[in-house]
């Protein structure tokens, strides 16, 4: 008898720190939108040499999330006549990045755009942004994308 009582109190350690373990690790689907909303993308500088331009950026994480194996990348809008401007798919991924960034933290981070992009069709003076990662864990359930235009301004 007392080894059955001292199997049932294994047993419920086991399913309390795996309901734990899940209850952390999970989130709601519904605040997802919300919260990668205040994943923010900062223009901060921009440094005109005669090979191309480097820019600084600023990722602050306002999200409640831990933000885990980002990637940035920026470009120039392609003009597209009339209709308006479309993704450039020539992008650079920034550098300076982080593995794991927690909620409320910042980094810094620095991507350089060769002139080997200047074109007329390219807009210079607009930088859009691309960032790619996940929430709280890498699985595809918790892959996460945006993107954006004009950084610059």
């Amino acid at each position: 008898m007392r080894k059955r009582s001292i199997i049932s109190v294994f047993i419920i350690l086991i399913l309390s720190f795996g309901v734990m373990t899940i209850g952390c690790s999970r989130f709601s689907t519904n605040q997802l939108p919300e919260e990668m909303d205040k994943i923010k993308l900062e223009f901060v500088s921009k440094s005109e040499l005669p090979e191309g331009s480097g820019y600084a950026i600023k990722l602050k994480n306002g999200s409640s999330f831990l933000i885990k194996q980002n990637t940035v990348y920026i470009s120039y809008p392609v003009k597209n006549g009339n209709s308006g401007d479309i993704q450039n798919k020539a992008k650079v991924e920034a550098v300076g990045n982080k593995l794991d960034i927690r909620p409320g933290e910042e980094i810094m981070l620095n991507a350089f755009i060769p002139d080997a992009f200047d074109s007329d069709k390219v807009d210079k003076h607009r930088l859009q942004y691309e960032i790619k990662g996940y929430i709280n864990e890498v699985k595809d359930s918790n892959h996460f994308e945006q993107s954006g235009g004009d950084l610059l301004h």
